[in-house]
């Protein structure tokens, strides 16, 4: 079923979405968060929030706040009009000290923006219709932390009051079969009986298998791979060594410096593991052993986190224009970068939460930016466009 009321630049829609089985159970921590969601980040405001905020009535005290706050920025849109720069430290000037929402907390959800409303879910409406939530959210990560069970994608029937949209460029000749496509990679990740990184090696190799069939417009071999018909061969594991160990610091050493500007959290994290390892093999092995120690069931927690984030980033095939074996390395630098920030951070930490406050900080990053973009740039410019290179990255 479909409802079209619309009102300005935007629709509701009712549609059947296909969700993570989670999806019911997730419920926003408000105020209780360690990071809130808008830190760092302008939130922008469509002209029609813009009108309806500066027309609501409300306290002195948040009359100020909102025209303190909002600017309209330079090239407005109806959907992007204006924006709520944050504050010098970051934090949104909405957010009160008991770590809630003014705007919330006075006047109600319906005064929030779209952006603001909707978070952490992201909502698909062309190429089949799809609704998840985001892992830069702390309490996504702690609802996918909480199972052992793979995730499943189940159909359910939602409503949201969503911008108009223009239908994006097709950039990928997928055949009719885009959702098909992803749920089949997902299903790579979701092998347990390979560790982590041979699964996102053996997707890795199905990915160019398919990419080479979709570029000879080759349908059958389509449905062969889709369908287990041709095998894909894994991968053997890597054995560390201080070899991989350089390798994995000097990517560490370059993601950071190419971040410097993006991600004041994340280039803390970094700055302190280097400093920390320096180079040393021992240092790195009794770290990851303490690792996998306090989070025994981190390569679970890991299959979650890449699940959740190639369902909401539609991985392989973003918007932007990054090739599909890009995609694919940009995808091994998520996890390495997870592996690498996590360990250094968990080395003289136990409590399952600071790795919580890693991850979302690391989506918070991947989700915001062109991350895919320079990631895969980056990954090359080391020599990360070779598959063993690759496969020694993410078996630190």
């Amino acid at each position: 079923m479909q409802t079209n009321l619309e009102e300005g630049d935007f629709v509701e829609e009712t549609r059947v979405f296909l969700v993570p089985d989670y999806y019911d159970h997730f419920s926003c921590k408000m105020g209780e968060c360690r990071a809130a969601c808008c830190e760092g980040w302008p939130i922008s405001i469509s002209l029609d929030d813009y009108y309806h905020l500066m027309s609501q009535e409300c306290s002195p005290e948040l009359r100020r706040k909102l025209d303190t706050a909002l600017h309209i920025k330079l090239s407005p849109t109806p959907e992007a009009y204006a924006e709520i720069a944050p504050r010098f430290d970051g934090a949104c000037p909405m957010r009160r000290e008991d770590g809630r929402c003014a705007l919330h907390a006075e006047m109600g959800k319906g005064a929030l923006s779209y952006v603001c409303r909707l978070y952490p879910r992201g909502v698909r409406t062309h190429n089949g219709f799809e609704c998840s939530c985001a892992n830069s959210c702390e309490a996504v990560l702690e609802l996918l932390f909480s199972r052992d069970e793979p995730i499943e994608f189940v159909k359910k029937e939602l409503s949201f009051t969503l911008p108009r949209q223009s239908q994006p460029t097709i950039r990928f000749e997928t055949m009719g079969k885009e959702q098909e496509i992803r749920l089949w990679l997902i299903r790579h990740m979701q092998n347990q009986t390979l560790p982590m990184p041979q699964r996102l090696m053996a997707m890795g190799h199905a990915l160019a298998a398919l990419d080479e069939a979709l570029a000879a417009h080759d349908a059958q071999q389509v449905e062969r791979l889709l369908h287990g018909q041709q095998r894909i061969q894994p991968l053997g594991p890597k054995e560390l060594s201080q070899g991989h160990l350089d390798f994995g610091l000097r990517f560490a050493s370059g993601l950071i410096e190419l971040l410097d500007q993006r991600s004041d959290s994340i280039r803390a994290y970094g700055e302190d593991a280097l400093a920390y390892f320096d180079g040393s093999f021992n240092r790195y092995v009794e770290a990851r052993n303490h690792f996998e120690a306090v989070l025994p069931k981190w390569d679970i927690w890991f299959e979650h986190m890449m699940v959740n984030h190639m369902f909401f980033a539609r991985f392989p095939f973003q918007d932007r224009p990054v090739s599909l074996p890009d995609e694919f390395i940009a995808l091994c630098a998520v996890f390495a970068m997870l592996r690498f920030l996590g360990i250094g951070h968990m080395r003289d930490q136990a409590a399952p939460s600071h790795f919580v406050d890693v991850a979302a900080a690391v989506f918070r990053l991947v989700d915001h930016t062109a991350f895919d973009h320079y990631a895969a740039s980056m990954m090359k410019e080391l020599g990360c466009d070779d598959w063993d290179r690759v496969h020694d990255l993410i078996s630190l």
